[in-house]
């Protein structure tokens, strides 16, 4: 074997052209692992495509999740204004004014006789049940200015980190 040529078949052929003994197509000793390095290479890119991947594919679903909760959010808000609408008296009587951390449990009914006032907060009983069982961390307030009602609703879009999200929706009785 040509060590020089490293025996390279064009080298032997130029030679002799009918040969006897077969042509070697070792590699070089300093070509030995060319291959392998090759093959790391190429397996170090291939990881780095995956887990490029992966954190292409987590962010799409953390930010499909964020979409449905801001969905919820607005089927939530939209629910109440139409509610709020039904009742356009009470809506103007203040009785579906909402601040932020009350609890489903302060609008009972009991002892109410006010019939608008009553169905109102019945209705907020329902809707706060509604909105802390479907958004994590659901909160909401509700305010009037005139004619006008302004329903907003905050919730941690994130349980990990502070992700806070809020929607606002307004409504002219």
């Amino acid at each position: 074997m040509n060590r020089q040529g490293c025996g390279s078949p064009s080298a032997a052929l130029d030679r002799h052209v009918w040969r006897s003994e077969p042509v070697s197509f070792s590699l070089c000793f300093s070509e030995q692992g060319a291959t392998l390095i090759e093959v790391l290479v190429t397996l170090l890119l291939v990881a780095i495509g995956l887990s490029g991947m992966m954190a292409m594919q987590a962010r799409g679903i953390q930010q499909n999740q964020s979409a449905y909760l801001r969905t919820q959010a607005i089927t939530i808000a939209n629910d109440v204004a139409d509610r709020i609408r039904l009742n356009r008296q009470a809506g103007l009587d203040d009785y579906y004014s909402l601040a932020l951390s009350q609890e489903a449990s302060d609008f009972s009914t009991e002892g109410i006789h006010d019939s608008g006032k009553k169905l109102a907060y019945a209705d907020l009983n329902g809707w706060l049940n509604w909105l802390s069982t479907t958004l994590p961390e659901g909160d909401a307030e509700i305010t009037r200015t005139g004619q006008r009602i302004t329903i907003v609703i905050h919730w941690n879009a994130r349980r990990d980190r502070d992700g806070l999200s809020n929607y606002q929706h307004e409504v002219d009785l």
